[in-house]
C-alpha cells in the first residue's frame, strides 16, 4: 500500500510541477528568479560542455530572458519532481529500515525467551542431579 501511494505522489508531482512552473513565470519576483536560474543553468551546462570537449573557457554569453526564464521555469520544475522522487525513496529506505530493526528486536526477544526457558531447565537437572547424588549417598 505505502509504494502505491508513493508512486500516486509521484505521478501527481508531474502535473503539479507544470503548475508551479507556469505559476512562477507570473509574478516579476519569481520571474526575475526563474531568469537568474536559467542563466545560471545555461552558464553551468555550457561551461560543462566546453570542458568535456577538452577546451578551455574563456567567456559565456547569456541568453536572452524569455529562453531563461523557460529554462529556470523547466529547471525548477524538474527539481521539485526530484525531491518528491528523492523524499519517497528516503521514506522507503526509512521504513524498511525501521522493519528490520523491529524484526531485530522480535528475534532478541524470541532467544532471550528460549534462553530463559533453557535456563530453566538446566536449574531443574541440576536440583535433579543434586538429590540423585543425595540419594547415591
Amino acid at each position: 500500500v505505502t509504494k502505491l501511494a508513493g508512486l500516486f505522489v509521484k505521478t501527481l508531482a508531474k502535473p503539479l510541477s507544470k503548475r508551479i512552473k507556469h505559476d512562477f513565470a507570473r509574478f516579476d519576483t519569481t520571474k526575475s528568479l526563474l531568469i537568474s536560474i536559467g542563466q545560471i543553468n545555461h552558464t553551468v551546462t555550457s561551461y560543462m560542455t566546453i570542458w568535456s570537449s577538452g577546451y578551455k573557457v574563456k567567456s559565456i554569453k547569456s541568453i536572452d530572458a524569455d529562453k531563461a526564464m523557460k529554462d529556470g521555469a523547466e529547471f525548477v520544475g524538474e527539481g521539485f519532481v526530484l525531491a518528491v522522487s528523492m523524499s519517497i525513496v528516503i521514506f522507503e529506505y526509512n521504513r524498511s529500515a525501521q522493519k528490520l530493526i523491529e524484526k531485530n528486536e522480535m528475534k532478541r526477544e524470541r532467544i532471550k525467551a528460549t534462553q530463559a526457558v533453557l535456563q530453566a531447565k538446566l536449574n531443574t537437572l541440576d536440583i535433579r542431579i543434586k538429590a540423585v547424588e543425595n540419594l547415591i549417598k
